[in-house]
């Protein structure tokens, strides 16, 4: 009887923690320096403020809550419209979502990209890399930090700038200094009061008319990223930096257009008011949305999506009658037919396979998966550099990225996967390694490394 009633009384504990989780579950923003630029987020960060405005002016506004293949089916004119993306997001692109978006800004829309560079507000801090890989695969618009750059104009051999690279790399290792050890976002000092960043404007444009400045926010440090122009690729600068770097782009495709805003927080809640950042957007507005045209803000790609509502579902009573059932059909089964006394276990010793096998479990569930990633990219991308090492037109350009691209045995599918698991790694994000080593495999064989 003693044992049932334990057994009772941790039962009640279970349903305690499973109402906890399920239905009372917690805020996805519970931090409230994380405000992500969503149009329901009212916060510095949040995007609350310019819906409302645009609403209010009369121009038609929807929170995009889809992937891009439902781009198409939109109930809008079929150009004229407006979509604002803030980069980095929480929810990866996938590979027809790149097809998908090229053939509607082709058809006459606008693509307004505000990405996390030059400055770094709360919800982006240390996920400027992935930032960057994200930039690349929408539009091609390549950048690279001042470090990079230098590298790719040094003047040395490709083999001699690898073989430096991995003399300090080992003496990093040495003095106990590895730097994938260390999270991202220690690299970068959080603020006590956030920063602005000013940007001048370049000269007459449409865009441009009655803006004199604008200004950017950062809540932590930030890198210089300066813009690096692909072999087959042209942008307009319309604005730029106190340092001269590009900030703000144009980038025409087809009949439409990308801007590309190097700067994740120039309109939102917090600085549209700044300088003439409201002026800019008002601007950007007139030029780009056609009579009944829309302005779709993308709110997928920062967790808010139309698959899942939450009021629905906790409001829908056939969830509770069917939680209850099943928790009677429980408490039935622990109180009543359940063995309390486990059989005994007979031990044996393990065999090799089960050693290795357990091993690789442990070492799976102490590592995370990002940085096993990480450590995979690093592997491949120095056995892709011994590859081109051959190529003198890869050493002249010192682009791996390039190399794999003109490489006559990579498929175009297989460098897009490639440079979405990159992207996944870089923001820290959960992905799948087997998949990812057999593709690294399987690439690094037909490039002879």
């Amino acid at each position: 009887m003693r044992e049932r009633a334990i057994t009772f009384l941790l039962a009640l504990g279970a349903l305690a923690a499973f109402y906890g989780i399920w239905f009372r579950p917690a805020s996805l923003d519970a931090d409230r320096a994380l405000a992500r630029p969503t149009t329901a987020e009212r916060r510095g960060n949040g995007y609350a403020g310019l819906f409302d405005w645009l609403s209010r002016s009369g121009i038609e506004t929807r929170s995009f809550r889809d992937r891009y293949t439902a781009l198409s089916g939109i109930q809008a004119p079929q150009r004229g419209n407006l979509l604002i993306l803030a980069l980095p997001g929480v929810e990866v692109f996938r590979n027809e979502e790149f097809s998908a978006l090229d053939r509607w800004i082709r058809g006459g829309n606008t693509l307004l990209i505000n990405a996390a560079l030059l400055d770094q507000p709360g919800w982006a801090a240390g996920r400027a890399p992935g930032t960057v890989v994200e930039i690349e695969s929408l539009t091609a618009i390549e950048f690279e930090t001042r470090e990079a750059r230098e590298a790719r104009l040094d003047p040395k051999p490709l083999a001699q700038q690898v073989r430096e690279a991995d003399a300090r790399s080992a003496a990093r290792d040495a003095d106990g200094e590895f730097a994938a050890d260390v999270p991202v976002e220690e690299l970068q000092r959080n603020l006590e009061v956030p920063e602005k960043i000013g940007l001048t404007v370049t000269g007459p444009h449409p865009l441009l008319a009655g803006v004199q400045s604008l200004t950017l926010e950062t809540d932590y440090t930030t890198e210089d990223w300066s813009l690096r122009i692909p072999y087959d690729n042209f942008v307009l600068t319309l604005a730029r930096t106190a340092s001269g770097e590009g900030a703000f782009f144009e980038q025409r495709v087809g009949e439409g257009r990308i801007l590309l805003v190097a700067g994740g927080s120039l309109f939102t809640n917090r600085a549209l008011g700044n300088a003439d950042n409201a002026r800019l957007m008002s601007n950007i507005v007139a030029a780009s949305v056609a009579p009944h045209g829309l302005v779709l803000f993308d709110d997928l790609r920062q967790g808010l999506s139309a698959n899942y509502d939450p009021a629905r579902l906790y409001s829908d009573p056939r969830l509770y009658r069917t939680a209850l059932i099943v928790l009677g059909l429980w408490f039935v089964w622990v109180l009543g037919s359940t063995r309390l006394r486990a059989p005994a276990i007979v031990r044996h010793d393990p065999s090799e396979a089960e050693l290795v096998r357990s091993t690789g479990g442990l070492i799976a569930r102490t590592i995370a998966p990002h940085r096993t990633a990480l450590r995979m990219f690093d592997q491949f991308f120095a056995r892709v550099a011994r590859a081109a090492r051959d190529d003198r037109n890869a050493k002249e350009r010192g682009e791996l990225w390039q190399w794999l691209e003109r490489h006559a045995a990579v498929r175009p599918q297989e460098l897009d996967q490639i440079k979405t698991w990159y992207a996944d790694a870089h923001a820290e994000r959960k992905l799948p390694l087997v998949p990812l080593q057999n593709l690294l495999d399987n690439l690094g064989k037909r490039l002879n490394t």
